[in-house]
């Protein structure tokens, strides 16, 4: 029962929410019957994707109501049956194709990636386009009457880029309200709609703000200049909305151009710029077009940090790989080659670190070396390179640190080290150290050798102590 009661509020929400929506679009008309957009057929597409026919019904209803609710409001002189027709046709055509192109969507939308994010915006683009179309020319020759019309090309065309505008800026909007209604339906779930927050940007207010006082200049001077030459400048409103992609959430994105088409519609209808709202519809169909093409670019740029972070730095201990290590380290010869510094190379491993292993496991394990690695990193200056060779066995690049600086650094690891038994009950856990100068001749993996050596040695003498050569 209770399961009943929220679906059919959920019915009725949708129902109010349809009407609200078109009610809203024809308060925006610039003219009777042409609007910059129409926000309901975003609703319906969304709906139909997420509930399939269980929305059939009350989206045909609120067409029904809509036909009436136009009546009222342009008294056009039709009898209730003549209502009941064309609100019926209204529905059936409006509910049909749209939810065909839902069913198409359907799949696409349960697989979507940042790796596949292109493809989707291309079906998604064609569905739009296509469904819009189709309603569009069949609505204006079966409910106009549009063969008899002297204005077929400008109603089929004014209907087509009104109802395209409406579902390409809102429906990305209403299927993310609906997958936080809906999460069982798990679309989308792999491109976060769930704000983030970038310590060194602007605040999204901020954007929101630059945003629409661009739009509210723009669409002031094509007003108070009737000029279509600056109508064209809000194409220029698409660099901030570029902005808001590339630095916030998709669903910030999503708010946003939402919030830019309201806005937009409000301002052509409070201008009375008829003349020129086709430069503006246009203008919100490129924008959201561009908005989702570059969705997938924070997608990609996030992806590309990690796997930047797996190939250069180790998942466990946070240090850098064996590759990563001495391509860097060759790098920092280089420089101190140049400015005739000197450098010192530690190699350390963890003394019976295979007994702990087998006799604790390998979590056990895993946990002595981060703690390890985080002991040996806190002794390292930000300046200093700390690497995993493998294993157990890890590495130190100190620049500009001569042999016996380099020896003091060991020492003091060695011992802060020795001290981290209480963390793990008792184990004894130590580590033996080798360390050798780097000759700018020889390069580090020579010195590595040396100090491995070293590092051997130390083992041999009994573990848990440094060596270094003597020169």
């Amino acid at each position: 029962m209770g399961l009943t009661s929220s679906g059919a509020m959920r019915q009725c929400v949708l129902l109010v929410l349809w009407l609200l929506l078109w009610r809203l679009s024809v308060v925006m008309e610039y003219a009777p019957h042409a609007s910059i957009w129409f926000p309901p057929v975003a609703l319906t597409l969304t709906a139909l994707l997420f509930l399939g026919w269980r929305a059939c019904i009350t989206l045909t209803v609120a067409c029904v109501l809509s036909t009436f609710w136009e009546e009222s409001i342009y008294m056009t002189g039709r009898s209730i049956q003549e209502l009941l027709v064309s609100g019926s046709l209204f529905a059936m055509l409006h509910v049909g194709v749209y939810g065909a192109g839902a069913v198409v969507l359907r799949k696409s939308l349960a697989h979507i990636t940042s790796y596949n994010l292109y493809s989707v915006v291309m079906r998604f683009l064609l569905v739009c386009a296509a469904s819009t179309l189709l309603v569009s020319v069949v609505g204006t020759l079966v409910l106009y009457d549009g063969l008899a019309s002297a204005t077929l090309k400008e109603t089929l065309i004014a209907w087509w880029i009104g109802d395209m505008s409406g579902l390409l800026v809102m429906a990305p909007l209403f299927v993310a309200l609906f997958q936080r209604w809906y999460p069982s339906r798990n679309f989308l779930s792999d491109i976060a709609f769930v704000p983030i927050v970038h310590a060194n940007d602007f605040p999204y207010s901020v954007k929101l703000l630059l945003t629409m006082l661009g739009l509210l200049f723009t669409s002031f001077a094509a007003y108070y200049f009737d000029s279509p030459e600056i109508a064209c400048f809000v194409f220029f409103l698409a660099m901030p909305q570029m902005w808001i992609v590339y630095t916030e959430s998709p669903f910030h994105a999503a708010v946003s151009l939402a919030l830019f088409g309201f806005t937009m519609a409000g301002l052509v209808a409070f201008w009375g710029i008829d003349t020129q709202a086709y430069i503006f519809q246009f203008a919100l169909c490129v924008m959201a077009c561009s908005t989702y093409f570059s969705m997938a670019v924070p997608a990609l740029i996030s992806d590309n940090h990690k796997l930047h972070q797996q190939a250069h730095y180790d998942g466990l201990t946070q240090a850098h790989t064996r590759q990563s290590f001495f391509n860097t380290a060759e790098q920092l010869t280089k420089q101190a080659a140049r400015y005739h510094e000197s450098l010192s190379l530690i190699v350390f491993d963890i003394d019976k670190f295979k007994h702990i292993n087998d006799s604790l496991g390998h979590i056990v394990g895993d946990d002595v070396l981060k703690a390890v690695a985080q002991i040996a990193r806190s002794e390292c200056r930000e300046s200093d390179l700390f690497g995993r060779f493998g294993g157990d066995e890890f590495l130190i690049l100190l620049p500009n640190t001569p042999l016996e600086s380099g020896v003091k650094v060991a020492e003091q690891i060695r011992l802060a080290v020795s001290q981290v038994s209480a963390q793990f009950d008792g184990i004894e856990v130590s580590c033996s150290f080798g360390v050798a100068p780097v000759l700018i001749a020889e390069g580090v993996e020579s010195a590595f050798e040396l100090a491995d050596r070293q590092l051997l040695m130390a083992k041999r003498a009994g573990r848990n102590q440094v060596k270094w050569p003597q020169f």
